[in-house]
């Protein structure tokens, strides 16, 4: 028998039929080949299972026909395990519902059925196929083979694609409705696709116009289903994206097929795709091609934590790459001119159709969101495509480990059954408001992953109801055992991972170990989760406390001034006015702490310290603002001049500059009044011309507000906020509004017919920005901008 290596991109299963009548699962995994190719293992063998307390068989026996078995696992709390097998899948669901409704616990009923079968294998991404292989069509099968697990890196092929299209009358015939009468429908214009090697559009063109360079030409929509459907084939790529592929292009692409009565398969196999729509208003939807995996855009750049003012293609091709899209006129309003180019100007339009597919590739590539998401999957063993879903990460790592310890754990409990309790956030220490110099920020090296490993915080670890004389270590919440238990083994394993990956360069393995090690702490906090308990969530924030207060009394005892401090971090002032000294001072000084809290630990939970708090950085000038309306300091809040960075160096944290709900002017003006006052430099004069610019109209094109809706628009019943009134007056829908404040209340840009209220930005977008500095400078607002008019920022 040959051995071969993949990776697993998709792990599904389907139900077959055998002669005999019985219906057989089929566990289902592509991949790709470590030295190229794809691959498909098909299993047979396996059957859904799940388990009870064996205390519980033989109730379980007059509940339904069913046979547990004794399988020599355990529960958490040490009672004997049965297995109960099912025939199919879509069996456990009704089963373990009737057993619940008898009062009997299930453990472990909602796993996946593939998911399950990698777990028990422990099986994350790579893996070893012990078996002979059949080659079918672009695939090579193995039936039945032996899977081990194994540390495997590809490169998978990826293709990006994006269609346009516009609403009206269908160009041919669509399906009778009910009444007989012509339904109305997205008309297919164009499908653009780009990949290494492959840059094309494919134009429905009912006449002969003669198409444009790397436009084909396509008579009718089913044509042009047909040469993508073709195209898909040949290149056959791991991984389909684009920008909005789910919810917008496979969902339009799906209804035109339906329409046509046309088989899009765009699979290694034949079968039909799958869409789920998205859950709630803010998710994603979930699309399911046999043999390949979508990969939203959008989504791998907020699974990946990158963080934009817009989602849009535009907003983040023009942030990541310096372009945007191909059109002439404002983007917002590209509509009129696509349907215009399409009828008028075809290269122009194939251009633009082909930029968007390659924007869409260049920008995943640029950021490597796809092989973080191969680099998240190795790791937690999730296919790429659902590496974002931190609760299933979090289960495959654990119960992969209860797995090799005999250990079963608890199904998840139905939405509403599980207790929340009242969960203790960060801590946050008052800052000191005002402008302060030479400023040291401090701060723990992965506080929570690092009090997890210290403390031994644990679900199988936790001590529900402790004994005074049981040695364990004692938390503000709960106790835990001594005994190294599960999460703390594999932080012990990703720290050093971490460490290794930054030192030889490998920016995607770190960001990627970061990601799952901070995601433990919000997943046991988390009621969908299957180990949910305050008691350990609260357990590592109150511990947290501890560690941010001690250490503020440290140096406090130090002779040292703590200025503001924010659950992992502390800013103390140095009373150095030498940059190289201070940074000098600093070092040495996190260095004592972090011995002497050692000590500390050791003496107090008799435990050894992972804890590392880290010299950041020092500001040169750190402003703390005020909160509005208090005397007291705003929290998580404020701007500083950062020494050693360059350019101008000022970072901001929280404040409306770093915010996509305040306009473009809001923005530049507290970039600029900032970086005037830590440098010194006259404020006033500057102030003046930008309101008297603004009431002049010369910087119109810096009112837009833009800000996501978090509902439907009809789901806003109780308030109208003024984005919500906007979108009710657009003619796009989405979930993004771009809006201006007129004498007629918020309108669209696309749909605008006031005036702009100049005087509200002056009031609510200038002013509030600028009051900090000027109250810092003893300044006040009107008087400065040279204005008897009392503007009132708050009516």
């Amino acid at each position: 028998m040959a051995c071969v290596r993949g990776f697993i991109l998709q792990a599904s299963y389907r139900v077959l039929t055998r002669d005999s009548g019985r219906r057989v699962p089929v566990v289902q995994l592509y991949g790709r080949l470590e030295q190229g190719g794809a691959f498909l293992v098909r299993d047979d063998r396996e059957r859904p299972s799940f388990y009870i307390s064996a205390a519980d068989a033989e109730r379980a026996r007059t509940v339904r026909a069913v046979e547990p078995r004794a399988t020599g696992k355990r529960t958490f709390e040490g009672s004997p395990a049965h297995r109960i097998e099912v025939d199919i899948p879509s069996d456990v669901p009704p089963l373990r519902e009737d057993l619940s409704r008898a009062g009997i616990a299930t453990f472990e009923a909602d796993v996946r059925f593939a998911t399950r079968y990698l777990i028990d294998r422990d099986i994350r991404g790579g893996c070893e196929i012990e078996g002979d292989g059949v080659r079918t069509g672009s695939l090579v099968v193995y039936d039945n083979p032996t899977l081990r697990p194994a540390d495997v890196t590809v490169d998978p092929r990826i293709l990006s694609f994006d269609i346009e299209t516009a609403s009206g009358t269908v160009l041919e015939p669509a399906q009778p409705t009910a009444a007989g009468s012509r339904s109305r429908s997205e008309r297919l214009l164009a499908i653009s696709l780009y990949a290494p090697g492959l840059d094309e559009v494919l134009i429905v063109e009912t006449g002969d116009r003669p198409m444009p360079e790397r436009a084909t030409h396509c008579r009718s929509e089913r044509e042009a289903l047909e040469a993508f459907r073709e195209r898909v084939s040949r290149f056959d790529p791991d991984v389909l994206t684009g920008w909005n592929l789910i919810d917008f292009d496979l969902t339009v692409l799906e209804q035109i097929a339906a329409r046509l009565n046309y088989p899009l398969h765009l699979g290694r196999e034949a079968g039909a795709m799958r869409l789920r729509k998205a859950e709630r208003f803010f998710g994603s939807g979930q699309a399911f091609i046999p043999g390949r995996i979508v990969l939203d855009g959008i989504d791998l750049l907020r699974g990946a934590f990158v963080r934009m003012d817009d989602y849009s293609l535009d907003a983040v091709a023009r942030e990541v790459l310096g372009e945007g899209k191909a059109v002439a006129g404002d983007v917002r309003h590209r509509v009129g001119e696509i349907l215009h180019n399409y009828r008028h100007d075809l290269p122009a339009f194939a251009l633009y159709s082909r930029t968007d597919a390659r924007l869409a590739y260049q920008i995943v590539e640029k950021l490597n969101v796809v092989r973080l998401a191969l680099a998240r999957s190795r790791l937690a063993g999730m296919t790429p495509d659902r590496v974002a879903a931190s609760i299933a990460s979090f289960d495959f790592l654990y119960l992969s480990s209860l797995h090799r310890m005999g250990i079963v754990a608890p199904s998840v409990r139905d939405p509403g059954t599980a207790a929340e309790a009242a969960q203790q956030g960060g801590h946050v220490l008052a800052p000191v408001a005002g402008l302060h110099h030479n400023v040291w920020v401090f701060d723990f090296k992965s506080l929570y992953p690092s009090i997890i490993r210290t403390f031994n915080i644990d679900p199988l670890g936790f001590v529900a109801q402790p004994a005074p004389q049981d040695d364990l270590i004692r938390t503000p919440a709960g106790a835990f055992r001594r005994e190294p238990a599960i999460l703390p083994r594999l932080l012990d394993d990703l720290f050093p991972r971490r460490e290794a990956a930054k030192r030889r360069g490998d920016d995607v393995a770190a960001h990627a170990i970061k990601i799952l090690m901070n995601s433990f702490y919000g997943v046991l906090g988390t009621p969908a989760c299957r180990f949910y308990n305050p008691a350990l969530a609260n357990s590592i924030t109150g511990l947290g406390k501890q560690m941010l207060l001690w250490s503020k009394s440290w140096f406090e005892s130090a002779g040292y001034t703590v200025l503001y401090g924010d659950t992992d971090s502390l800013f103390v002032r140095s009373d150095d006015a030498d940059p190289q000294r201070s940074r000098d001072r600093g070092h040495e000084l996190t260095a004592m702490l972090n011995r002497d809290l050692a000590r500390h630990v050791l003496e107090v939970w008799h435990v050894a310290s992972r804890l590392e708090l880290q010299f950041e950085k020092l500001y040169l000038v750190l402003f703390l603002p005020r909160a509005r309306h208090s005397l007291r300091g705003a929290s998580k809040r404020y701007a500083g001049l950062v020494h050693g960075a360059s350019g101008a160096g000022v970072e901001f944290v929280g404040m409306e500059v770093v915010r996509r709900d305040w306009t473009a002017l809001a923005k530049q003006v507290q970039r600029e009044l900032y970086q005037r006052l830590f440098a010194g430099r006259g404020i006033e004069a500057y102030l003046a011309e930008v309101v008297q610019r603004v009431r002049r109209g010369e910087l119109d094109a810096e009112l837009v507000y833009h800000k996501n809706l978090r509902k439907a628009v009809r789901d806003y019943t109780v308030t109208t906020p003024p984005h919500v009134a906007a979108a009710r007056k657009s003619r796009e829908s989405g979930r993004s509004v771009h809006y201006v404040m007129t004498t007629g209340g918020a309108e669209p840009l696309d749909n605008r017919h006031h005036p702009l209220d100049r005087e509200h930005y002056v009031a609510k977008q200038i002013r509030p920005v600028a009051e900090p500095v000027l109250e810092a400078l003893g300044l006040d607002f009107e008087r400065v901008i040279g204005d008897t008019r009392q503007l009132d920022l708050y009516s």
